[in-house]
């Protein structure tokens, strides 16, 4: 995938995600994303993106996948019971799992991609 593509769609996934996880909290006085959840998500996308398979999956890969997974389970499934303990409408829900899901894929290649240009710009500015 091209660079630009990506960092478009990384912004954007970042954007819905924050808009809809504030239309969430406006409505019910909390947000609606898994602060927890949300940070092992970003660290196991993260770390799966930094252990792409080339010719073949290695096994950092595949743990990094399941800490992914795990995470997504564990923080939708959060995410919902809290949405049914604010009685949230069905609607509200959803918004509420949508920002869970789509924030954490944003974030974790923004991070990414601003460690590497603070990273590769401090070495070959030195």
């Amino acid at each position: 995938m091209d660079s630009g593509v990506m960092i478009v769609l990384s912004v954007i996934c970042c954007v819905v995600g924050f808009f809809l996880n504030r239309t969430y909290a406006k409505k019910y006085g909390e947000a609606a994303v898994q602060w927890k959840w949300f940070v092992l998500q970003v660290i196991g996308i993260g770390g799966a993106l930094t252990q792409l398979p080339t010719d073949e999956i290695s096994f950092r890969f595949l743990f990094w996948i399941i800490v992914t997974f795990l995470s997504y389970g564990a923080g939708l499934w959060q995410c919902r019971q809290h949405a049914k303990r604010q009685q949230a409408e069905p609607g509200d829900t959803v918004i509420a799992m949508a920002a869970q899901a789509i924030l954490p894929v944003g974030a974790a290649v923004v991070i990414l991609l601003a460690t590497g240009m603070i990273a590769f710009g401090f070495l070959w500015a030195h």
